[in-house]
């Protein structure tokens, strides 16, 4: 199912957006133009200056100083403009906006200049914002980590680094750096009404977890590739890791058991803690459990009815969910990669989400907030395949490497794949 950007930034009919920022923010606009224009009529503009647009972009644009109506190649997207300068397209007056607004079901505008750099400083009276706005879209550039710390790099970065600016102290952009601009930046100056915040060309697993450890800080964030039109709102998730079974067929707690000096849940810990879960909750039954939890600050839950089955182990975790989604994990996953984790929270948009290899289902498995009273009701060994069996609303993620889902259950599985850990 394709995702669209305004339905994400929920722009509704009769409204007005601008678009702040640096780094994406003419794509942006015209992304959103295009997908607008399937529902009505679109006008696009700007309150400062932009690159004169491409003919493909729009049906016609107008030049208000004279009268000049320019053909195009789109449909239902009017650009306006008082006049083409050294090839920019330079800004109506507000007022003539105001005359023509109500002959068209979406206007977006851009707020701002960044000289083609992924960030930028303001000047005083920056960004522009029409009095009539109903939205801000602030726009930043993940692709900005690693650039050198320059005017090269950064408009306005020396007229501001005179003022003594706080946000950059290194050489280099790090990631600290951006979550810093991204909190500090003035992408909505006394900007009354929606705001959301977009960092651009999220585009590949690791650019997931940096955003998604933004999240935290950030409020009205999300993030994506306008390029590759996807964007994420990210989830606010719990993770559930179930580690009270009796180990039968292995003769002892197998998650206590240590490969290269860890412990097998110890091993799942260390790459849950790395992702920004909202908590991270254990359930157990042996004191060993419960101070591993410990050592690595997340939340032991003991399940003194673990002898029911998988379900008690359900149960005792979402028992402690508020408003969040649960991921649950079995702690015998030791080939289970944080990257694969991160992809799944990624694909999540409000279905159960299932990894799978050839049709073949695996954990760990996300269930939205919605499933929480069904989860209560489970008994048994049978865990929430009960709720997948007679759910339609599933998405299934494909993989390629069936050994990342193993979970050990015998101690001639744990020698045979040790030495692979």
């Amino acid at each position: 199912m394709t995702v669209l950007f305004y339905e994400k930034f929920g722009i509704e009919k009769n409204s007005v957006t601008g678009i702040t920022g640096s780094g994406g923010k003419t794509s942006m606009m015209f992304l959103l133009a295009e997908e607008l224009s399937k529902k009505g009529r679109v006008l696009v503009t700007t309150s400062t200056k932009i690159y004169e647009p491409f003919k493909k972009q729009y049906e016609y644009l107008f030049l208000l100083n004279s009268n000049e109506k320019i053909k195009g190649d789109g449909k239902n997207i009017i650009v306006l403009g008082s006049e083409i300068r050294d090839g920019k397209l330079i800004s109506p007056k507000e007022d003539d906006i105001l005359k023509i607004k109500s002959e068209y079901d979406y206007i977006l505008y851009e707020g701002d200049g960044a000289k083609e750099k992924l960030l930028k400083f303001w000047n005083d009276n920056e960004p522009c914002i029409f009095s009539f706005t109903d939205n801000v879209i602030g726009i930043c550039n993940i692709k900005s980590i690693n650039l050198k710390v320059s005017e090269s790099n950064i408009h306005r970065y020396n007229m501001y680094m005179n003022k003594n600016n706080k946000i950059f102290l290194k050489e280099y952009i790090d990631k600290e750096t951006l979550k810093n601009y991204l909190i500090h930046g003035k992408f909505f100056r006394n900007f009354l009404g929606k705001k959301i915040l977009f960092l651009n060309r999220v585009e590949n697993l690791e650019e997931i977890k940096i955003a998604l450890n933004f999240s935290n800080d950030l409020k009205n964030f999300m993030f994506g590739s306008v390029k590759n039109k996807k964007i994420y709102v990210p989830p606010k998730i719990s993770a559930i890791v179930m580690a009270s079974g009796k180990s039968e067929r292995f003769g002892k707690n197998k998650l206590l058991e240590k490969i290269n000096e860890v412990s097998m849940l110890e091993i799942t810990l260390k790459k849950l803690i790395s992702i920004p879960f909202k908590k991270i909750f254990v359930t157990y039954k042996d004191t060993e459990i419960y101070n591993i939890c410990k050592k690595y600050n997340v939340v032991p839950l003991e399940n003194r009815n673990y002898f029911l089955g998988q379900s008690e182990s359900i149960k005792r975790g979402v028992k402690e969910i508020e408003d969040e989604n649960i991921m649950f994990f079995t702690g015998d996953m030791p080939f289970l990669k944080e990257s694969t984790i991160i992809k799944l929270i990624s694909e999540f948009d409000d279905s159960i989400v299932i990894p799978t290899i050839n049709n073949k289902r695996f954990s760990p498995v996300i269930f939205p907030k919605r499933y929480k009273e069904e989860l209560m009701k489970l008994s048994g060994d049978t865990g929430g395949k009960e709720i997948i069996k007679n759910e339609k609303n599933l998405k299934f993620v494909e993989f390629y490497d069936e050994k990342e889902f193993i979970d050990i259950d015998t101690q001639e599985e744990m020698e045979k794949f040790k030495g692979d850990i």
